[in-house]
């Protein structure tokens, strides 16, 4: 029985196949990858094209783009087993298929790198080269895995509001039209229909003060005591009528806090893929096994 790579492994953790042929689920792996960082392309695994010289040749993975106007042709090979790199005669017997079909490009894709005559011969052929291997620990070195924020706070507490009145008449009359409204005892809520009267502004009361504390600056820490005056406005509940109220007297701490928090990604780093012409790219278990395969066409599908 041959040798399971740790590929077959994966691939099997992730998806149920009935798969005989060595180096098959490592190809199916290759596929999902493609998929997941190509999901507007047709990705095919396993398919057969016919070249110029009217021969059948069995492609493990194609890329169609633009419905096929372009396509783009993989050779898979899983020598994690026997350790070995792929050699020069993998890369010209690839270079015997793309010659015939004509791909707009050919990538072989494997796990342990390539000797130095295959990428002399795939560089002069163009045929790219990359390597797709299991994701270690050690990847994560030099890489953002979890980021770190301190956050210096800058806030006021909840305000704290006296009234100025000029006589008692608007006293009693303020405090009628409160309770005659349903407003209690206990201050003027958000929300209350208590308003500040301007020449060209009718604003709720609160609304008024939270615009006041906002634009205070809260550079230096401590408390706050700011007089307002109101001299050109007047305050009312409901419709109730005008109270003449000249100022207001509004207090609040300006409190300055530091708060630190981890933010760690909680996806799962299954493969890289390293050499394709950009930085290595991590491949993340959710992003394969929302993956399923169209066992008659080989096709990838969400």
């Amino acid at each position: 029985m041959p040798t399971r790579s740790i590929y077959d492994e994966l691939h099997d953790n992730l998806w149920s196949a009935d798969i005989c042929k060595s180096g098959t689920r490592y190809e199916r792996l290759t596929a999902f990858v493609f998929k997941s960082l190509r999901k507007n392309e047709t990705v095919i695994h396993d398919i057969k094209l016919v070249g110029e010289s009217d021969v059948k040749h069995q492609i493990d993975v194609t890329i169609e783009k633009d419905s096929k106007k372009k396509r783009i042709l993989i050779e898979c090979k899983d020598f994690d087993a026997s350790g070995k790199k792929v050699g020069l005669g993998i890369v010209r017997d690839f270079w015997g298929v793309v010659d015939d079909v004509h791909p707009d490009e050919a990538i072989i894709i494997t796990c342990n790198g390539f000797t130095a005559d295959a990428m002399k011969y795939a560089k002069s052929k163009r045929i790219k080269l990359a390597v797709l291997r299991e994701f270690k620990e050690s990847d994560w070195k030099e890489r953002i895995k979890t980021i770190c924020i301190t956050m210096h706070v800058l806030a006021i507490s909840e305000p704290r509001v006296q009234l100025y009145f000029d006589n008692q008449e608007m006293i009693d009359k303020f405090y009628a039209d409160l309770k005659n409204s349903g407003i209690g005892g206990n201050g003027i809520w958000k929300g209350a229909p208590v308003y500040l009267n301007f020449k060209n502004e009718r604003i709720q009361f609160n609304e008024h003060i939270e615009r006041i504390t906002n634009a205070h600056p809260r550079e230096n820490p401590g408390p706050v005591k700011l007089k307002v005056d109101l001299s050109e406005a007047y305050i009312e509940v409901e419709n109730r009528g005008p109270v003449i109220l000249p100022g207001i007297l509004v207090e609040f701490d300006v409190l300055h806090g530091e708060e630190y928090f981890e933010v760690t990604s909680n996806k799962v780093a299954k493969l890289i893929l390293s050499d394709m012409d950009e930085s290595d790219i991590i491949i993340f278990e959710e992003d394969l096994i929302k993956l399923q395969v169209e066992e008659e066409s080989g096709e990838i599908v969400v």
